[in-house]
């Protein structure tokens, strides 16, 4: 079965990927990638597509220094203004700052923005396509492109769900409710958000959806009624924690099929994780494995 664990690629072996896609932005960025992040191919895509989202999620999050970061998240927010994922990174710098209002105002923002895209599926159907260019088989390009997949962005939202709950404690500590309900809001807004279903959607962004959501809950007295459906906060926070403990088992059980995969279902299981993400893909394995 394919699947053995690939070394980085050389610069060498990119090279008639690169030249065959014209060094544009999608493939200098899976360059970088699979490269184990060289930084001359980010820099290079910098300089020349510095309005592009992808380069511009990369450069933000990859940042060496607090003013190169800001200015790349302003690039980000201009190239992708229906994405909240630029004004979430920025939240998250206001609130490192201790500037509580212009993080509520970047979260406002976000609140409005119809599409989370952190380009997953895209980097993976790119990365492939390198792999493919490098001389692997389909199965192992398929493989190698989705062990490849980093979301460096994942522990900077987790770090703005803790800063979303610790803010709104100090906000009822003070006795502000309005202001408190709107930071546990925001934090549930990003929680779901992260958790919303969708091709190349990835279980590790779901579980730090439910990770952030808790986080929310938790500024909240446990035993209070939540919204108008008759439950309270401490069921809310039940819920997340069964679909977390759901997720875990339905990884376990996956990675317990895994070796027994062909190279056919394995690449099977990777198109349909492109598709419909990767619960339905794990979902799919198990009840075609089931039976033997």
């Amino acid at each position: 079965m394919a699947g053995e664990k690939i070394p980085p690629l050389t610069l060498e072996q990119v090279a008639p990927y690169l030249d065959a896609n014209r060094r544009n932005a999608e493939s200098l960025i899976a360059a970088y990638i699979v490269t184990g992040s060289e930084k001359a191919l980010l820099e290079e895509a910098k300089q020349k597509y510095p309005n592009d989202p992808r380069v511009a999620y990369f450069a933000a999050v990859r940042a060496d220094s607090p003013e190169d970061r800001q200015q790349w998240l302003n690039a980000f927010k201009q190239s992708a203004p229906d994405n909240p994922l630029p004004n979430y990174l920025s939240a998250l710098d206001h609130f490192k700052n201790n500037q509580i209002g212009e993080a509520m105002q970047d979260l406002t923002v976000a609140a409005a923005q119809p599409k989370y895209q952190d380009y997953s599926a895209e980097f993976v159907q790119n990365d492939t396509e390198a792999y493919l260019a490098a001389g692997y088989s389909e199965a192992d390009a398929k493989v190698q492109a989705s062990a490849s997949l980093i979301l460096p962005q994942l522990a900077q939202l987790k770090q703005l769900g803790v800063n979303l709950a610790d803010s709104a404690k100090s906000s009822l500590q003070a006795g502000d409710a309005a202001s408190a309900q709107a930071l546990v809001q925001a934090g549930l807004t990003l929680g779901q958000r992260l958790e919303e279903p969708g091709g190349g959607n990835v279980l590790i962004t779901d579980l730090v959806g439910i990770a952030v959501e808790r986080l929310a809950l938790g500024a909240l007295d446990p035993a209070t009624p939540y919204g108008n459906s008759g439950q309270t906060v401490q069921d809310q926070i039940d819920q997340a924690l069964g679909r977390r403990d759901a997720i875990k088992s339905l990884s376990q059980q996956f990675e317990a099929v895994v070796p027994t995969l062909s190279d056919q279902d394995l690449i099977g299981y990777l198109d349909r994780q492109k598709i419909s993400g990767e619960m339905a893909a794990e979902r799919w394995v198990l009840a075609k494995y089931a039976t033997k």
